[in-house]
Order: structure tokens, then C-alpha cells, then sequence
């Protein structure tokens, strides 16, 4: 009965099934002068129009497959296996930022955490981490960061072949993550294969999902998250406008978990600082998903 209603309810929402969708384009008070204004100050810059449009298709189109293919098919196919089913320790935070190193970005993120001594893990982009080395050792100098392999290029794994496959996470992990004493994996958009957990699995890796999805991407438009994006991310409607809001309910929701963001978006850049203090007087506590108390939530 609920699958008939399936259709319907995608054409209420303006979804195509075939055709792609557009986009347009605890605390630590000794921070120096010079770095709590950098920390307030968001970085002048814009990610590619083009990088937002396919976020927003992959995750729609993610949406529209969970909506419209049975459950079997997908567990058989791995397709969704990186998603975390396991609930997260209570009242924990764990903060991670994908798609970086971002000129502006990146450096804006680690003035925000050493102000409040906060940990995180980056998903960097290979293609990216070989254009600004200096931005990957800034990360590294922090001591207290973790990088995590997030593949070479950003491609959707549901699109490419087996060996294109493993030449995106074998070449992320030569130049991003191969001296890290830990081993974590991001899939792209979070589409993953049943080959490539099997081969980050025989590298030593865990495989990194979210228990709550910024919804960044959508936000970045024009503040306002549509009907079917706002499906996407589990955005409720009272929050649709409001960015900080929908994480800190998301965070209430679920109890804490592993919260994803990126940073080729200025907008969250300009709201991380409110998000953390927000869940600050939430009650909740920041750790690192490489802290015991995150180990059910990796695979």
C-alpha cells in the first residue's frame, strides 16, 4: 500500500525520476585577537555552481532510489551500506567536513575549532589536497584533526566502474591518508559498492556515514531548503529556513552523532560558529569519531 503511494507523492514533490535536477548556483577562551577575528569572519569565496548542482542531483537521486527500488535490492547491491544504523553515544558530537581543502575554507574551519577546542575530521578530495598542500599540512598541525581519504575525484561510485573504483580510493589514500595511524573512508554523496567496502576493508580502513546531514548544500541557495530537499536530509518544516536550527534539532533528534558539512559552502562556514555554540548550551559534548565511544557508529 505505501510503495503505491510512492509515485504520486514523487510528482507532488516535482521529482523526476530520469531526468538530473539543477541546482543554482569544550571551550578554550586563549585564542589570540587576530584568530577569534579570522574565526568570525567568513571567507570571501564560492564554491563552482556546477560543484553545488551535482551535490544537489546525487542526493535527490539517492532519494528517489531509496523511494522507488525495494529494500532487497539496495542491502543486495551494498548500495546504502555506509549509512549508520546504530545510534550514537548520547549527548555526543562528532563534527566532520567533506569535499575540502578549500583556500579561505579551510583555514576559516581550523581558527573556529581552536577557538573552542574542538576536534573534526576532514574528507579530502585528492585532486584538491595535491593542488594546496600547504592547506593538508595546516590540518596535520593541528594535531588534534584527522584527514580521511574521501576518493581522488568526488565521482558518484554508483556510476563508475569497479576499477575506476579503485583507482579514486587507491590514489586519495597515496597522497591524503597514507601515513594516518587511522583509516577512515567517505564515499561520495555516501553511494557505496559492494567492492569498494571490500577493498577498503583489505586497506585497513573503516567506512565514516553521518547520523545527521547538514543539508548545507540545499541551505546554500538562497537560505530556504525545498520540499524534496528538505525529504532528503530529514530537514522538519519549521527549519526549512533556518540552517543552524535544523542541525541543532537533528543533533536533539538523534541524541548527538556524527554531524556532516562542507567546505566549499559559505554559508555553513558562516554558521559553524553559532552551530557549535548552540549545541554547546545544548548540553552536548564534542568528541572525535576516532574516540571509543564512536566505534559502533563505523564500519
Amino acid at each position: 500500500m505505501l510503495r503505491s503511494l510512492i509515485p504520486p507523492t514523487l510528482a507532488r514533490l516535482g521529482i523526476a525520476i530520469a531526468a538530473p535536477v539543477i541546482a543554482c548556483a569544550a571551550l578554550v577562551c586563549d585564542s589570540s585577537a587576530a584568530d577569534l577575528q579570522a574565526a568570525s569572519a567568513a571567507p570571501l569565496f564560492s564554491p563552482p555552481a556546477e560543484e553545488i548542482a551535482q551535490i544537489r542531483h546525487h542526493h535527490i537521486k539517492r532519494l528517489v532510489e531509496r523511494l522507488t527500488v525495494e529494500p532487497g535490492e539496495l542491502e543486495r547491491s551494498c548500495k546504502y551500506e555506509s549509512e549508520i544504523a546504530t545510534a550514537p553515544p548520547i549527548n555526543r558530537i562528532a563534527l566532520t567536513f567533506d569535499d575540502g581543502p578549500v583556500p579561505g575554507g579551510t583555514e576559516h574551519i581550523l581558527n573556529v575549532l581552536k577557538k573552542y577546542g574542538i576536534s573534526a575530521t576532514f574528507f579530502m578530495i585528492g585532486q584538491k589536497a595535491a593542488q594546496h598542500p600547504e592547506l593538508v599540512a595546516k590540518v596535520r598541525a593541528a594535531g588534534h584533526l584527522v584527514i580521511a581519504n574521501h576518493s581522488w575525484s568526488h565521482p558518484n561510485f554508483h556510476d563508475i566502474s569497479t576499477a575506476a573504483q579503485t583507482e579514486e580510493f587507491l590514489r586519495d589514500d597515496a597522497i591524503v591518508t597514507l601515513s594516518n595511524p587511522v583509516k577512515l573512508f567517505r564515499y561520495p554523496y555516501g553511494n557505496s559498492t559492494c567492492e569498494t567496502n571490500t577493498l577498503v576493508h583489505l586497506h585497513g580502513y573503516q567506512i565514516v556515514g553521518w547520523h545527521i546531514d547538514s543539508c548545507d548544500w540545499a541551505f546554500e541557495k538562497n537560505g530556504k531548503v525545498d520540499a524534496k530537499e528538505a525529504i532528503s536530509c530529514g530537514v522538519l518544516p519549521q527549519y526549512r529556513d533556518d540552517y543552524v536550527g535544523h542541525v541543532v534539532s537533528a543533533a536533539r533528534a538523534r541524541r548527538g552523532g556524527i554531524i556532516l558539512m562542507h567546505e566549499i559552502h559559505p554559508r555553513t562556514l558562516s554558521a559553524l560558529e553559532s552551530v557549535i555554540q548552540q549545541l554547546i548550551a545544548s548540553g552536548f559534548v564534542f568528541g572525535s569519531i576516532v574516540d571509543p565511544e564512536f566505534r559502533t557508529s563505523l564500519r
